[in-house]
């Protein structure tokens, strides 16, 4: 027991307030706020208790680490009380009444620099609630203290931005980030994702193959006369489908015909599904993947015995398309013809 004794008495050592206005005061006023909030029955004083625990606690520590300073290198000195005290601060606005989150995390953590910076100022402005500016040394020190928060509230604001935006746009993973300035990949061995067009460039495709073929091969032709205004309704109705990311808006269907074809009886179809969201390179890029309509004999005439030139005389469309993962190609810029490639 003697080793907890003095452990004890050495910690009421170092909180023994030397006088009734100090620090230590501060701190013992929060411990005795919140003993005070586990012991009420009633809700709304309690969450009070707690917080006045927070509010003594906060400006206790503030108030202790004032003269403290620590040195970080080459002569550089922080002050780590006004960082710590409105570390408390954001979280105490984090947590909010009765576990309620008042302000978000990443909000929190992005003002925490500012509100800092807030408190190392304020008391150097105003001493004694009187505005007084202070010496050229002190407003050149508190105006670098107030660009570096500045700085830092910045960053922190653009990490979280760009993780919101690999959440939204997950396809983003899948980009070329090679020339980026502020996304690296660690571990460079690991296969990149697949963007969400390919899957969304499959459902085109079995959208496709539901209403080609099979379909008379007069009926095909018109089908690929009007494909643009076809393309457009599978496109609303993929993204009509449930479970859709919120970056599939983003991803528009686009087909094309090539002047040159192989055969008469033939169509080389190119199925696009191209990005409009945020890219690496500007226009972004589109992902290809290449189907033929052929004209064929009705099978189903053949199995009843038909003569094949009759067959042949009512043919009907084969849709086939590359089994391969769709090609993807950057957006070149638009150039004297007006086109992608």
């Amino acid at each position: 027991m003697e080793p907890l004794t003095s452990i004890v008495q050495e910690i009421w050592n170092q909180l023994k307030p030397p006088q009734a206005f100090s620090w230590q005061t501060l701190v013992l006023l929060s411990v005795f706020s919140w003993c005070l909030s586990f012991l009420t029955e009633t809700n709304f004083l309690e969450e009070v208790l707690a917080w006045m625990g927070w509010f003594f606690l906060t400006f206790g520590i503030a108030w202790g680490l004032w003269e403290t300073k620590l040195n970080i290198f080459f002569g550089w000195y922080i002050r780590p009380s006004p960082w710590v005290s409105g570390a408390m601060v954001c979280l105490l606005l984090f947590r909010g009444v009765e576990d309620n989150e008042v302000l978000p995390f990443p909000l929190a953590l992005t003002i925490w620099p500012l509100v800092s910076a807030a408190i190392a100022i304020t008391p150097r402005l105003f001493p004694y609630l009187t505005f007084k500016l202070p010496n050229p040394d002190l407003r050149q020190e508190l105006t670098i203290l107030f660009l570096v928060s500045l700085l830092m509230s910045c960053w922190f604001r653009f990490h979280f931005l760009l993780q919101d935006w690999v959440v939204r746009y997950p396809s983003i993973l899948a980009d070329d980030l090679n020339q980026s300035g502020f996304m690296i990949r660690v571990d460079n061995d690991e296969p990149l994702p697949d963007p969400q067009g390919i899957e969304l460039l499959n459902e085109l495709h079995d959208l496709l193959q539901q209403s080609l073929a099979g379909q008379p091969w007069p009926v095909a032709e018109r089908w690929l006369l009007d494909r643009d205004e076809n393309i457009r309704a599978f496109e609303a109705q993929v993204h009509r489908n449930q479970t859709r990311l919120e970056e599939d808006m983003y991803w528009r269907f686009q087909s094309l015909v090539p002047t040159q074809q192989p055969r008469s009886n033939e169509y080389i179809l190119d199925l696009r599904a191209i990005w409009n969201g945020p890219a690496s390179r500007p226009g972004g890029y589109f992902l290809q993947r290449t189907c033929r309509v052929r004209q064929v004999a009705d099978p189903a005439l053949l199995q009843q015995g038909v003569d094949p030139q009759t067959a042949i005389a009512s043919p009907i469309a084969q849709l086939d398309c590359d089994p391969t993962d769709p090609i993807r190609r950057w957006i070149i810029p638009l150039n004297t013809t007006g086109g992608v490639g």
